[in-house]
């Protein structure tokens, strides 16, 4: 009788165990994920682009290799600076920043977390 009760509290044991264990790895992998996603995005590049868009502002970006970026989430403060940094090369500055995730400007009750352009240095 005693070998049952120690195999079956075995078995919970090693069930928590991995409960435990994969929980712990999910939250490791999520913020792993998050700082892969920031660190995709080039820190200095030239700006080719620059829209005001209904939910944010927009940036176009081509870095020393060539690579294209569009579309970059952005402060609405960018978007008003348009002719000091356009076609100019800038060292960017990014955060993360909440947007509606609707198809218009009108609110829908939805939200994001999207990781934003905060500001933008011109590099000479």
């Amino acid at each position: 009788m005693k070998i049952k009760k120690i195999s079956h509290l075995s078995a919970i044991g090693f069930s928590i165990c991995i409960f435990t264990t994969s929980t712990t790895s999910i939250f490791a992998n999520t913020s792993f994920v998050q700082a892969q996603k920031t660190a995709k995005f080039p820190q200095i590049a030239t700006v080719t682009g620059i829209t005001n868009g209904d939910i944010s502002c927009y940036v176009d970006l081509i870095d020393s290799k060539r690579k294209k970026y569009q579309g970059l989430y952005a402060s609405y403060d960018i978007c008003e600076k348009e002719k000091t940094f356009l076609n100019k090369k800038v060292r960017l500055f990014y955060g993360l920043e909440k947007v509606n995730d609707c198809q218009s400007a009108e609110p829908c009750g939805k939200s994001k977390t999207v990781t934003s352009i905060k500001r933008m240095q011109i590099v000479r």
